[in-house]
């Protein structure tokens, strides 16, 4: 299911490159899909990077500098429900971050 979770996050990182929304619906039933089979995909682009993110392993642009963010994701994270516990994380994210520009 990871497989198949990273190749519909793949197309849908090409369309959104492309600028084609055409099939936005589209991918938000199939994310649906996914929960309903207990699996969260979350996609950190835009979202502040810290070195103690256990989440993600990231690529830095640039080097480490204050105020980073993740400008790019390769794979989504994935958590996975585990019977009402605390969920468990399958996969880490790939991205890159990079700091602000001044």
């Amino acid at each position: 299911m990871i497989a198949i979770i990273n190749q519909v996050f793949e197309i849908q990182q090409k369309l959104q490159q492309r600028g084609d929304t055409i099939a936005d619906r589209n991918f938000k039933r199939i994310y649906h899909e996914f929960e309903t089979l207990g699996y969260n995909v979350i996609d950190p682009a835009g979202r502040d990077y810290k070195e103690t993110d256990t989440d993600i392993e990231a690529t830095l642009s640039g080097g480490l500098s204050t105020g980073m963010k993740i400008t790019r994701v390769l794979k989504p994270i994935i958590y996975q429900a585990d019977s009402g516990l605390q969920p468990l994380l399958v996969q880490k994210g790939i991205v890159i971050a990079e700091g602000e520009q001044k």
